[in-house]
């Protein structure tokens, strides 16, 4: 059995501590976002797996090989310019198998999704393509379905108005395709999954839905990727995640929902919370860190604030005195001085993007 990642993406909602890495790279529990996905497919019996990327492609093989510290089979599928969900499902059919059905994720979801029950409903309903489905409050920022009672999906709109939605359920990202879902998208042009591909499907095949009921999160935007963070450290026994050769000093506070890597130093009566601080960060004396994110190597000077869902690039130095609004984005390597304000254009309201 194969799995395909799509992980081409940009990152952009989690800019800036993607303009340094690829999404996939960014620290997550005890591992990687990457890493924790290919972990979950070994675990699940799934060893081959093809990695669909385009952004930061170089550094993604760089850093996982071929595979084996994961007990895997690693492909790369390298896109020379963005495909789309459905198009880089294309370009990765010479590694996939005609007579095997095979899965696809979104490579910026974190769940606990049993992938043998999906795949044995899969089977079970004789479907050409089945949806892993995941019910919330507010669909309207994710793919929907209209399913029947025996579990058929007859409409699948994506990101429909407020109050348009025909369910609350929701497209998880998980998905088993049969090889001949490949025939309904075109070669070498971009096209969406969820725009051109299954909204088709539903009308000229059998698509069925699989709903989820455990663990899922979309990790794309920072509050979602700082939830991630909290829900696998709850599940790790409410403790934080404290990396090798990190100092921290004796009065500093550090809440059970942090995660902090290797080689960090944490000054005196700073206080982290609800938190992740990344590799060789320095963190002064006084400083509070809420609900934000601390890139690689970055220095945060004297009695600094940083809350709601500031990021601090990797590399980045603030200087004692300054002014950082909450919210700030603060790119990689900016040094930010006593009395000044991040420019503008780092400076974004991340509730309204």
């Amino acid at each position: 059995m194969k799995a395909l990642i799509l992980a081409g993406g940009y990152g952009t909602r989690l800019r800036p501590l993607t303009c340094s890495r690829p999404k996939q790279l960014l620290p997550l529990a005890n591992s990687t976002l990457i890493g924790y996905i290919l972990e979950q497919l070994g675990t699940a019996g799934i060893d081959e797996i093809i990695l669909a990327t385009g952004h930061g492609n170089d550094y993604l093989q760089n850093v996982l090989g071929d595979g084996a510290n994961y007990g895997i089979t690693l492909h790369f599928s390298v896109e020379s310019h963005p495909l789309g969900t459905a198009g880089a499902i294309k370009q990765a059919e010479p590694y996939l198998e005609k007579e095997t059905p095979f899965f696809v994720l979104n490579g910026d979801i974190v769940s606990d999704i049993p992938y043998s029950h999906l795949l044995q409903y899969h089977h079970q309903h004789k479907a050409t393509a089945t949806i892993a489905l995941y019910r919330v409050e507010d669909p309207s920022r994710f793919g929907v379905v209209d399913i029947t009672s025996d579990g058929h999906i007859h409409h699948f709109i994506e990101k429909p108005s407020p109050g348009q939605a025909p369910s609350n359920l929701i497209n998880a990202g998980c998905y088993v395709l049969n090889h001949a879902v490949l025939e309904h998208i075109p070669a070498n042009q971009p096209a969406s999954i969820e725009y051109d591909v299954f909204p088709n499907l539903c009308q000229s095949a059998t698509v069925c839905g699989w709903e989820h009921h455990g663990f899922w999160i979309d990790t794309g935007t920072p509050e979602s990727f700082l939830e991630a963070h909290h829900a696998l450290r709850s599940e790790l026994h409410k403790t934080p995640h404290i990396g090798e050769d990190t100092k921290i000093a004796p009065s500093a506070k550090i809440e059970p929902a942090v995660t902090i890597g290797n080689r960090v130093i944490i000054g005196p009566n700073s206080r982290i919370s609800r938190a992740i601080i990344f590799e060789d960060a320095i963190i002064g004396e006084g400083v509070i860190v809420d609900q934000s994110i601390i890139g690689h190597g970055a220095i945060i000077g004297k009695d600094l604030r940083l809350e709601e869902y500031t990021i601090v690039g990797d590399g980045a130095i603030l200087d004692a005195g300054a002014i950082i609004p909450s919210g700030a984005l603060i790119c990689p390597e900016y040094h930010l001085e006593k009395d000044k304000k991040p420019p503008h254009c780092f400076v974004k309201d991340l509730k309204s993007s």
